[in-house]
């Protein structure tokens, strides 16, 4: 494996390195005091997927959900994870499932903050708004906009994986989004929000807890939001309705869970652009983050979605499980398409903006068993599961093209009417079968696992049917006790294959799902409740080109590979820290334009940093945070003639919790972008640039009754 260029300053390794190993070095003579807070008690369950408790500092977690493996330690894992708190998202004034993936630097955001869409890119590799998990199973979740205030944990995974998650609707294969629902815990909760977000958008947020019986067997978790107003994009204004129920029943031997949402959202008149450059030549000034590129226009999304699961306990050895899930997502409107094409530095442009009618419907279902046993000295938990999911879609637009339009000063356009007929476009069976044996050896020093799926994808429409087994194997390695752990693994992950069109030699041929396959090696340290990942990982993606002959073959590649470090937990007893260090080298190695080979690919920055903190002041009650991003350099078109500078931003916050009346009470304040800065944020596709946040000040007040 080739490591890339780093350019970490020897300094900030040096200090890095030494927290991990003397972290209570930082803390010899710090007298800060700090305000102690009611520890949250989590009830206990009858199941394996017991949510993990947190780690130290309450913004992440100790374990996360590796798909149909179920939960493991963070230090048991032999890849790159982090499970992000609830409490995370809240002291950071998160509104997106994006604004709290930004503590990690492997991943970017490539729609624009005010879109009512939201994609990635982990590692430099597309995981789209569709392909985010609720508890490990995907298709269940709205395709655009994921709200979370109805999530305790977003757990990232970077890397393919298809042994534990599968095959995603869309394919994406940069890594694993899994959002973990809220439960009732012993404690009853009944919280109401407030909040308010510049420059006039309020929102209430109830969130109520309670166990019911002499036993607390059933729990009742439910979440309502109701929000109005303007948003960050000038004369943009946003409505939202949230509701959600989770149940969950303890048996004597397992537990059967509901989940269940319905979601509303609208944007009206307007919406940010996606600016493409490449036809000028040249990268130019950035409008105002606040710039409203489509005024006149909206987009809307209406989705719910439920689903049921139940695990029994067979034996002592032996669990079965099995879920039934299902989702609608209508979305209609300027969704995407947000486009202008620069035509000079003055900022004169063409503008192209469609309506969209979107529909989606995803089934799912999953039955396995979970048995534990032992070959002589060595332990085995193994996984067998089944599942199927029905993906129907449908897809239509209207389209205004080529319109005079100025990213400085832009003009109305006229929204044109919504399609009158949308036809399916996608009816697609996805079904697989998975095998996974995990084996602790020498009293868990040495746990290993070896797994495989097979996947089968079949496009009715297109009367296109193809398999493919991705196996797996992975290791943990503890030589010098419990706190430090060495890993490595070999995962797939696949895509969907695709038919050849008309105007090739060869019209019609499938192609299989290919796969993005993936090595990985890393260091995990736990010193004194601070925690870091240290990884490597090179993957590599086969692409479509069209050979000389006029034929088209999977026979182009890409390679990504890189350097990530991750942090988070309490440097101090006052003091929290959370982020990382990410540098990467994505490379066409082989393209169907030859002067794209060996070019670096579009919209992965070369390097990326994030620090966040948080602070308990001598002050009971008082905590201040903050984040610092920077995001290098990113190429704008696949020549690479084109590059977006790097930039830096700064947020700020701070917290105070006390006793009003009787009631607990949290206020809170988050300020994104303090400085206000202009700059290109990142690459929506080739050649289009996305623009930054505006400054935007969260405020909110929470009390619990």
């Amino acid at each position: 494996m080739r490591v890339p260029n780093l350019r970490l300053s020897p300094t900030v390794l040096g200090v890095a390195l030494y927290a991990a190993i003397r972290p209570d070095a930082f803390a010899q003579g710090s007298e800060l005091a700090s305000a102690t807070l009611p520890a949250v008690t989590v009830t206990e369950t009858q199941t394996s997927d017991a949510l993990p408790a947190t780690a130290p500092g309450g913004k992440t977690a100790r374990g996360a959900r590796l798909g149909f493996l179920g939960n493991r330690s963070i230090l048991d894992t032999p890849f790159n994870i982090t499970a992000y708190t609830a409490e995370l998202a809240r002291d950071q004034g998160a509104r997106t499932l994006a604004d709290v993936l930004m503590n990690d630097p492997s991943v970017q955001f490539t729609s624009n903050s005010g879109h009512l869409v939201e994609n990635f890119t982990i590692r430099g590799q597309a995981v789209a708004a569709g392909d985010i998990a609720l508890n490990g199973t995907y298709g269940l979740l709205p395709t655009q906009h994921v709200p979370i205030e109805f999530v305790e944990r977003v757990e990232l995974l970077k890397g393919p994986n298809a042994l534990v998650g599968g095959l995603s609707p869309s394919g994406g294969v940069g890594g694993m989004i899994n959002l973990v629902p809220k439960r009732a815990a012993s404690t009853p909760l009944t919280e109401i929000t407030t909040s308010y977000s510049s420059p006039g958008y309020g929102q209430v947020h109830a969130d109520l807890g309670r166990r019911f019986g002499q036993e607390q067997r059933l729990g009742l978790r439910v979440n309502a939001v109701k929000g109005t107003g303007e948003t960050g994009v000038q004369d943009q204004k946003k409505g939202r309705e949230f509701l959600s129920l989770g149940l969950d029943y303890q048996l004597d031997r397992g537990a059967v869970t509901v989940d269940a949402y319905h979601s509303t959202e609208s944007i009206s008149n307007g919406s940010p652009g996606m600016y493409q450059m490449t036809m000028l030549g040249k990268i130019v000034a950035p409008p105002a983050s606040d710039s409203n590129m489509f005024r006149g226009t909206h987009s809307s999304e209406q989705a719910s979605g439920a689903v049921v699961r139940g695990e029994y306990r067979l034996q002592p050895s032996l669990t079965a499980y099995a879920s039934l899930g299902a989702s609608n997502s209508s979305t209609q409107g300027l969704i995407f398409g947000t486009r202008v094409i620069l035509k000079n530095t003055a900022g004169d442009a063409t503008g192209y903006i469609y309506d969209i009618t979107n529909v989606v419907h995803a089934r799912t279902a999953e039955a396995g068993l979970k048995g534990d046993f032992h070959t002589g000295a060595i332990a085995h938990q193994v996984n067998l599961s089944a599942s199927v999911m029905t993906y129907d879609y449908w897809l239509a637009n209207t389209a205004l093209t080529g319109y005079a339009q100025n990213i400085y000063n832009p003009v109305t356009p006229t929204f044109p009417a919504a399609p009158s007929n949308v036809p399916k476009t996608r009816e697609d069976v996805m079904s697989g079968l998975a095998v996974a044996d995990t084996m602790h050896l020498l009293d868990d020093r040495v746990i290993a696992t070896i797994g495989g799926r097979l996947q089968k994808v079949e496009q009715k429409l297109s009367a296109y049917s193809e398999s493919a087994f991705s196996p797996a194997a992975a290791i943990v390695v503890k030589p010098w006790g419990p706190d430090t752990s060495l890993y490595a693994n070999y995962v797939e992950g696949l895509s969907p294959g695709t038919t050849v069109g008309v105007g090739y030699a060869n019209t019609g041929e499938s192609f299989a799902p290919f796969k993005t396959r993936q090595a990985e090696v890393g260091v995990k340290l736990d010193r004194a409740g601070f925690s870091h990942t240290f990884s490597l990982f090179r993957m590599e993606q086969p692409s479509v080109v069209t050979t000389a002959t006029n034929a088209q073959s999977m026979d182009g590649k890409q390679r990504n590979e890189g350097f990530e470090w991750n942090f988070s937990g309490q440097l101090l007893p006052s003091l929290t820290l959370l982020g990382g260090y990410a540098r990467s080298d994505a490379r066409y190695l082989r393209n169907a334009t030859a002067t794209v080979t060996g070019k670096n690919v579009i919209g992965v920055p070369d390097q990326a940093l994030t620090v966040g903190g948080e602070w308990r002041t001598p002050v009971a009650g008082l905590s201040v945070n903050g984040r610092v991003t920077h995001t290098g350099k990113q190429w704008l078109d696949t020549a690479n003639t084109l590059q977006l500078p790097s930039w830096n931003r700064v947020d700020l916050g701070a917290s105070y919790r006390t006793v009003i009346s009787g009631k607990p009470v949290t206020l809170r304040a988050y300020v994104e972008n303090v400085a206000n800065r202009n700059y290109w944020a990142g690459v929506f596709s080739t050649g289009f640039a996305t623009l930054s946040s505006p400054r935007t000040a969260r405020l909110s007040a929470t009390v619990a009754f």
